[in-house]
């Protein structure tokens, strides 16, 4: 309890990657350890990437869930050893929330593992964690944010009778971890993610042919539905906290109530933007 109490009293800026991830407990694995063992702490615990380490704890990199979506299958031999790279952004605790944020930001990642001072595996810091943080210590600045002025919208989208292997390829080109699901009339209908398609044990996506004997699976087969939407109106920490309710990367923002017509997306970077544009929170 004096540890929530000291947090609430503080603002985000002021703020050490160790306060972040003080609790926070995200296992690494053993380079022998097979793909299916990744796979699983994602499903799990809804990562995006999961750590390689060392007996003694260095860090040797991390296997992202593009990794695990294009090798892995359920008699796959595949370690994580074999797939592992040192990511773009390695944090240490002593860090401030701050600059952490801004790497990550500029770089396009939403994790970065944590090392102590010798280089050993700590854990896993998350654009996630520092949302969840906000919604107590930045509430007010988010409600003051509406959707309209973080959103983007140049859209990406898949359509109901798009082939997996087609959006998935889209998904891998662009970086994103999913991508809303509209009818023909641009209506939003569901979202489609990587994480969907890990928890629902699909693999080698990239092998499947639009027009070859295997197409494999259309989005309708596997999309999330209905998906959660909020409005051009809507306050910033309304996407805020159905991203940590629901563990969402992205959520759509549609025209209105009446008209779900797609207008832009956010995503857990727009907030990150948000913030650090905001002067004097971050």
């Amino acid at each position: 309890m004096a540890r929530a109490s000291s947090m609430s009293s503080k603002r985000l800026k002021d703020l050490l990657v160790s306060d972040i991830v003080a609790d926070k407990k995200v296992p690494g694995l053993r380079p022998e350890e097979r793909v299916q063992e990744a796979r699983r702490l994602m499903r799990e615990m809804g990562l995006r990437s999961v750590p390689v380490i060392e007996p003694d704890g260095g860090l040797i990199g991390v296997v992202t869930r593009g990794d695990v979506l294009m090798a892995s299958s359920s008699k796959s031999e595949a370690t994580v050893g074999s797939l592992a790279l040192m990511p773009p952004v390695v944090l240490r605790g002593d860090e401030r929330v701050q600059e952490a944020l801004k790497s990550l930001v500029e770089r396009d990642q939403w994790d970065a593992p944590v090392v102590d001072s010798n280089g050993r595996y700590v854990t896993l810091f998350e654009l996630s964690d520092v949302i969840r943080l906000s919604l107590s210590l930045e509430a007010e600045a988010l409600r003051s944010i509406k959707v309209s002025d973080v959103m983007s919208r140049n859209i990406e989208y898949a359509r109901v009778d798009d082939y997996v292997s087609k959006i998935w390829r889209r998904m891998v080109e662009l970086r994103y971890a999913g991508l809303p699901v509209v009818d023909e009339e641009l209506r939003v209908v569901g979202m489609i993610t990587q994480y969907d398609l890990i928890a629902k044990g699909y693999s080698r996506i990239h092998l499947e042919s639009e027009s070859g004997p295997s197409r494999g699976p259309k989005v309708v087969d596997v999309m999330n539905r209905p998906a959660a939407v909020v409005y051009p109106w809507s306050e910033l920490y309304e996407v805020a906290d159905l991203m940590v309710k629901r563990r969402y990367g992205r959520v759509p923002v549609v025209e209105s109530p009446r008209s779900p017509r797609l207008v832009g997306i956010v995503d857990r970077e727009d907030i990150i933007r948000a913030l650090i544009q905001g002067g004097d929170i971050l």
